[in-house]
């Protein structure tokens, strides 16, 4: 089998439960699963699991603009972010980013970062407050990491099923 995707909560418990239990299998292996599939909390003895990451989906923002105003968010405040971006120069600037999209501005910057850090935020595969902590996003206002989180948080790990 390539595939097993269920579509709700109780039929992927139990399409697992089906795969798992079938006689004469030694091992199941289930690769190309997000990070917080619910195979991990479904099994009794999770650790049994051999994990490995890899990564598969890769974000590179060229407009910037539309791809901020294109994503949804949480509520919350917004947050001024100062974007550098080399190779598309167009979208360097100060952007406000908030619940209702994002636009240029002219208030003082509260994070400092380039697109490639932007884009690994994008889809919440990773936190503002992670990317700080690996000095790729600069913090220049209390409270401005925490607000990005907040904004950008999503309930799921990003994921693409397909390899391409």
């Amino acid at each position: 089998m390539i595939e097993a995707v269920g579509d709700s909560p109780a039929a992927t418990r139990e399409l697992w439960r089906f795969l798992i239990g079938i006689d004469w299998m030694d091992r199941v292996r289930a690769g190309l699963l997000p990070l917080d599939h619910e195979l991990f909390l479904l099994l009794r003895e999770p650790r049994r699991l051999t994990f490995d990451q890899r990564d598969g989906l890769w974000v590179r923002l060229v407009d910037v603009e539309a791809a901020l105003n294109a994503r949804r968010y949480k509520p919350g405040e917004p947050v001024v972010v100062d974007l550098a971006d080399e190779f598309c120069p167009w979208n360097a600037g100060i952007w406000e980013v908030g619940p209702e999209g994002a636009s240029r501005s002219r208030r003082a910057p509260e994070l400092r970062l380039d697109a490639s850090a932007l884009g690994s935020a994008y889809l919440g595969g990773f936190t503002f407050g992670e990317l700080a902590r690996a000095e790729r996003v600069e913090v220049l206002a209390d409270g401005a990491l925490d607000r990005a989180d907040t904004l950008f948080r999503t309930d799921r790990y990003p994921w693409c099923p397909e390899i391409f």
